[in-house]
């Protein structure tokens, strides 16, 4: 099996003896088109798998998921390295000014403002740029329905 260092040239460099370089990294800029569904799609995907397998209050991974869970930090950092940002809403306060996509206002006990309680789908951002628009669900106090629905 070839070298995959073999596919890549980078404009007037020579080719280096393939063992020249051992147990030193290089970095060679490559420009490359990426479709940004893709990208974004790879995003909610590893967002997903994230959700699944580590525990959302200590984000320890979960016992059945402790080996695959490395993986899965793995996948995400190089896509952080990337520039790849993944958002979740979960526990943030909410505002009508934020750019998000807001499937319900749900009463929710102990809430006394608009507080994101689930987020559905993440917002994922390439180098600061939304390239996906999160979904979630806002919890909202428990009496501000029951004011407007007076007999």
């Amino acid at each position: 099996m070839r070298d995959p260092r073999d596919f890549l040239s980078v404009p007037g460099e020579r080719d280096e003896p393939a063992n020249a370089a051992l147990g030193e990294a290089k970095t060679v800029r490559i420009e490359v088109q990426l479709n940004l569904t893709i990208l974004s799609d790879l995003g909610y995907a590893v967002w997903r798998l994230r959700q699944k397998m580590f525990d959302q209050t200590s984000g320890a991974p979960k016992e059945e998921f402790r080996q695959l869970s490395r993986h899965v930090s793995t996948i995400s950092d190089r896509l952080a390295d990337i520039g790849l940002q993944i958002q979740d809403h979960t526990g943030d306060a909410f505002d009508s000014g934020q750019s998000l996509e807001v499937l319900a206002f749900q009463p929710t006990p102990g809430v006394y403002g608009e507080k994101v309680i689930e987020t559905v789908r993440p917002t994922v951002y390439l180098s600061g740029h939304r390239i996906l628009k999160g979904q979630v669900i806002v919890g909202i106090p428990e009496n501000s329905t029951t004011d407007n629905q007076k007999p």
